[in-house]
């Protein structure tokens, strides 16, 4: 390194912080983005509704869906649990109500959220998000969504108003 000028050896240090900063990136999306609990049906027989839960895995996340959960357990709404990668195939016209627990990631949503709702545009009314990031006030342009950190003292005050949203819209189903 002693040949190397300055210019040369910042240039050097940069593409090395670069190629970090990017296998730091893949390595959280692949470790933390997909991992939830086992996609799950519960209640599949109900007769008044049909709700969707789409998460990604997270302490917090987890807490909020086990709640909801718990809530429709003893109702006659049919409740599937599924990873947010199983979005890409699923048919939002199948359900009263969708409630997707998702990580704002680099300045967006994930892929497969954003592809989610870019292809079921009409079904926008009958979702309930939840977007979390670092300071709690990333969402998705023009969808109605709650947002917070995840902060686990909080997992009530969201579940309350998740619950209160998805009863509505299991209430109003056509």
């Amino acid at each position: 390194m002693k040949n190397f000028n300055f210019a040369q050896k910042l240039i050097l240090v940069t593409i090395l912080l670069l190629c970090a900063s990017l296998l730091f990136l893949y390595w959280y999306k692949h470790t933390y983005t997909l991992d939830v609990p086992n996609d799950e049906e519960v209640n599949s027989t109900a007769l008044d509704g049909k709700l969707l839960i789409a998460a990604m895995g997270s302490p917090f996340k987890d807490s909020i869906a086990a709640r909801v959960l718990k809530h429709y357990n003893a109702s006659r709404v049919a409740v599937d649990v599924i990873k947010v990668k199983g979005l890409a195939n699923t048919d939002a016209a199948h359900f009263d109500a969708i409630l997707m627990l998702h990580s704002w990631e680099a300045g967006a949503p994930t892929e497969i959220v954003q592809a989610f709702m870019d292809k079921s545009p009409e079904s926008e009314k009958k979702i309930v998000m939840l977007t979390t990031s670092w300071n709690g006030l990333e969402q998705m342009e023009n969808i109605d969504a709650i947002t917070g950190a995840s902060i686990m003292v909080d997992v009530s005050v969201f579940t309350d108003q998740i619950i209160k949203r998805l009863d509505r819209l299991l209430k109003n189903k056509k």
